[in-house]
């Protein structure tokens, strides 16, 4: 189960430390592994560079004239807000909507419009024919016309607990955007407090 870190470099040993696992009653989650690198619970916190990989490595094996055991390192400050680009598949089609802004529990303000789901921006790599972007609208749209927010649509859990949403994510549809349209975030910045 190798990944690969942001330089794209890959990244092993994790599979070390953990494994994916579908327990009982189809719950995703992760299986620690006895190991010598991290206690259970913990992702690895050192890794070796080996040519072009990253291999996890215990606190025992990082070698004391790096001094990264001694070191403690200041926690990342925010980041440039996140904008959606302001060209190609985020304009051409569109939005359907003006923006809306709403402040999440995290603090964040989030803005957002409303696409037709066929001309979100994710689904113009893909060059769907004007016949399959009409079936899979159609789709849509029978689905949010079928099927009300207020019912199950599967069996509920029978063990754990669903995780909850900051309900400011619960949004409405403008008038006429009701069926058929999806909210795209565009933008996500701190609220300035």
């Amino acid at each position: 189960m190798p990944g690969f870190d942001q330089a794209g470099k890959k990244i092993t040993g994790v599979e070390r430390v953990f494994t994916t696992k579908v327990f009982k009653d189809n719950v995703w989650g992760l299986q620690w592994l006895t190991n010598k690198i991290s206690p259970d619970g913990q992702f690895p916190q050192y890794f070796r560079h080996e040519g072009n990989k990253l291999v996890a490595i215990s606190e025992s094996e990082v070698p004391k004239e790096t001094n990264l055991l001694t070191k403690e390192f200041r926690l990342a400050e925010p980041g440039a807000p996140y904008t959606s680009p302001d060209a190609g598949a985020w304009t051409n089609p569109g939005p359907a909507s003006k923006s809306y802004k709403v402040k999440l529990v995290d603090g964040s303000i989030v803005t957002y419009c409303w696409y037709r789901f066929v001309d979100q921006p994710s689904f113009q790599q893909y060059n769907f024919s004007p016949e399959k972007n009409a079936r899979l609208q159609k789709l849509v749209e029978k689905i949010h016309t079928s099927w009300p927010i207020d019912q199950d649509y599967m069996a509920p859990p029978t063990k754990g607990e669903l995780v909850s949403l900051d309900p400011v994510l619960f949004v409405t549809p403008p008038e006429g955007l009701e069926v058929g349209y999806v909210p795209i975030v565009t933008y996500q910045e701190a609220a300035k407090d």
